[in-house]
């Protein structure tokens, strides 16, 4: 029993799943709106029907009214009368419907016009029945109407329900509520029965359970419907992306029989092959001798297929259509069928003329830098990013006394003495973390076994892709440059001690002798002050000489403090007034007390001013008027010494802080040009910038930045 219960169950689940369980989606709603206008467009004939049926008994009544028909000779004329009224409301209401079903709204809501044709018929008469006190079970014309609707228009089972249970609940409730009997010739019969209602049941529910078996199937072949239809677009819209793929791909795409023969080919492979359309290189007979310019290429395609059961990047020659000979690449697998019989080949083929040109060309290219990098007498090397040595050139060999090939895929540790290879080994890693160039001193072994002392000048390259490619390495040998500043250190050593020392004391003697009372002194005082003014410059010209050679190998030795720039101009101005008033030079001091701070070296600083002044003073005639002025310009400031001297050519400016260089237009002067490059070193080493914006005729603008001071936060 239990067993039997699920059975049904699951029967009726399954059976009304389609009604409750699946809505909402986008096929059911089109689903709904299809059963809709199907229910409109039947109802158009359902109504006729029902208007022609009710007047088809309306002519039945005029007829017994005049000929007195025998099977209504029991009912009261006063009924007949009555019946007439009942048939005219309907008909009416039949018009109404189909009035209605005409409209907008009857379109949209065709249940209201469904239910409308179902009680104008059913229902009109019950309540006319009512209104003249009896009860009146109309079995016929119920079984008609609802046998009628379930025939006509069979969806929607449950507005068939709904017609059904309007007129059975009115006729059993309110006519039992009200104790309404049955007509006159029948007023001894109950106004129902056990019988009459399992009739009515029974047939309700036959004509329902049609109704939505109808319904559906109607719903599943719908369904189904849309799914092939969407199944078939979508293979149409598959087939006809794979068509514009297969005529639109850049590259040839094939299928050729294993006697040489093209069954299909696509637009690109005729364009590579230089033919107009596909069936041209499909009429082709013979591909091994027709296209190929090696025959043979065509049995090693079929041979490396036979064996691996495909080939990749398989390179040959081939005649185009013209006869010129271009470069295709094929990527092609063997079809077979189901006993492993070989149908055919299928695969692409790509024109590579382009590349190949450009492989020649980067081949040229590698030679022609080899055989660059081989005549430069430099020791050149590369390594990769593991500092595996991948390349090198001849003069690389030749100090290590090594091959080539006894080079290449060695490290640092294989070539080198250890001491030596890990100072090189920690130096290629700090360059690979830090990318960029590096620059250090350090000592090579010569393959006769004397230790040079070089500079490594190395830099790092990328790949194509931005990550770590290797580096390239230079090794400039410095030791006879060592041996030469050991020479000139012991030259200007001498200069220091062996000729600084006699004018020092020369510059002494003749200073003790213009002390001296006129009375006590040989030679004229005069001479004297002249002897005194050589013998400064010489003590300065080699002073300078020393301190560009200090500052060129050690560099400027700076000792930083917090300095106000007002302060040293001034100390500057002060110590050159005796200079400028004989020079009658006119110096103007615009450098503002309120400027930032900077963190400098004043005793430099002071020097640079004054080379400057010195420099405008020694280079232009007597009456020159110097500014001297000071700006903010970002987190640095902008220092200038302007003149309205004879100016300079671009030659001149280009040239004038290089190391000996002099200026053509100076009085009375042995300088050896140091002065402007000492002011260079000290402003390079603050960390600034220096240079001159000069015209000829229009005096010159010599400028220099220093930092400013950071201010500190509080």
């Amino acid at each position: 029993m239990a067993t039997g219960f699920r059975t049904v169950q699951k029967y009726l689940k399954k059976a009304f799943s389609t009604a409750f369980y699946r809505t909402g989606d986008a096929v059911t709603t089109e689903y709904e709106a299809w059963r809709d206008r199907f229910l409109w467009q039947r109802l158009h004939l359902a109504l006729w029907i029902a208007l022609i049926l009710v007047l088809t008994f309306t002519l039945r009544d005029i007829y017994d009214a005049l000929f007195h028909l025998q099977e209504l000779a029991k009912v009261p004329k006063e009924f007949k009368t009555l019946v007439f009224v009942v048939e005219a409301a309907i008909m009416l209401s039949l018009l109404s419907c189909i009035a209605l079903h005409r409209t907008q709204f009857g379109r949209r809501h065709p249940g209201f016009v469904f239910l409308g044709l179902s009680w104008s018929i059913t229902l009109l008469e019950q309540i006319w029945a009512t209104l003249n006190n009896f009860a009146l079970p109309d079995i016929v014309t119920w079984f008609l109407v609802f046998l009628s609707q379930a025939t006509l228009m069979s969806v929607r089972w449950t507005l068939h329900l709904v017609s059904q249970l309007g007129v059975l609940v009115y006729y059993f409730s309110v006519n039992t509520v009200l104790g309404l009997k049955l007509p006159p010739q029948d007023s001894d019969k109950s106004i129902y029965n056990v019988t009459l209602i399992l009739a009515l049941f029974w047939y309700c529910f036959i004509c329902n359970l049609g109704v939505y078996l109808y319904d559906r199937l109607q719903r599943s072949e719908f369904f189904a419907r849309r799914e092939l239809e969407t199944a078939y677009q979508k293979l149409g819209a598959a087939e006809e992306k794979y068509r514009s793929i297969f005529e639109n791909a850049v590259e040839g795409i094939f299928q050729s029989t294993p006697d040489g023969r093209y069954i299909t080919a696509n637009p690109a492979l005729a364009s590579i092959y230089g033919y107009s359309s596909p069936e041209e290189v499909t009429a082709l007979t013979d591909i091994e001798h027709q296209l190929y310019v090696n025959p043979n290429r065509r049995a090693e395609f079929m041979r490396l297929i036979e064996e691996f059961g495909s080939v990749s990047e398989f390179e040959s020659q081939i005649y185009r259509k013209d006869g010129s000979i271009v470069w295709i690449s094929e990527k092609a697998y063997a079809v077979r069928d189901e006993s492993g019989k070989l149908l055919y080949y299928e695969g692409l083929i790509e024109d590579i003329t382009k590349r190949k040109q450009v492989e020649e060309a980067l081949q040229e290219q590698f030679n022609f830098l080899q055989v660059l990098i081989n005549t430069i007498p430099t020791p050149v090397f590369y390594q990769n990013a593991q500092g595996i040595y991948v390349g090198c050139n001849k003069a690389f060999e030749e100090i290590l006394g090594l091959s080539k090939q006894q080079i290449l895929g060695k490290s640092v540790y294989d070539i080198a003495p250890k001491d030596l290879a890990d100072k090189y080994y920690q130096a290629d890693l700090a360059l690979f973390e830090q990318r960029g160039v590096q620059t250090y001193e350090s000592s090579v072994v010569y393959n006769d076994g004397t230790k040079h002392d070089v500079i490594f000048y190395k830099a790092t390259f990328s790949k194509a892709d931005g990550t770590l490619g290797g580096l390239v390495g230079v090794i400039l040998d410095i030791s006879q440059r060592k041996h030469t500043e050991e020479a000139l250190r012991v030259f200007f050593h001498a200069v220091s001690h062996d000729l600084r020392n006699p004018v020092l004391g020369t510059l002494m003697v003749l200073k003790n002798l213009l002390s001296r009372s006129e009375e006590k002194i040989l030679l004229p005082r005069s001479i004297l002050e002249r002897m005194v003014q050589s013998s400064d410059r010489q003590l300065n010209l080699i002073n300078s000489l020393m301190e560009a050679h200090v500052s060129e190998v050690q560099g400027i030795v700076l000792q930083r403090q917090t300095v106000q720039l007002h302060k040293v101009v001034a100390a500057a101005i002060a110590d050159l007034e005796q200079m400028l008033k004989e020079n009658q030079a006119i110096l103007t001091n615009l450098v503002s007390v309120d400027l930032p701070l900077v963190n400098a070296d004043p005793t430099q600083l002071w020097r640079v001013y004054s080379n400057l002044i010195v420099n405008a003073v020694k280079h232009n005639p007597p009456g020159l008027s110097i500014t001297l002025d000071a700006t903010v310009e970002g987190d640095k400031m902008c220092c200038t010494v302007c003149d309205n001297g004879v100016g300079m050519s671009q030659q001149q400016s280009e040239h004038l802080f290089d190391l000996y260089f002099r200026g053509g237009n100076v009085r009375n002067s042995l300088s050896l040009g140091l002065g402007l490059y000492l002011c260079r070193q000290i402003i390079t080493a603050h960390g600034g910038k220096i240079g001159v914006k000069s015209t000829q005729g229009e005096g010159a603008n010599f400028w220099f930045t220093l930092p400013i001071q950071a201010v500190e936060q509080e």
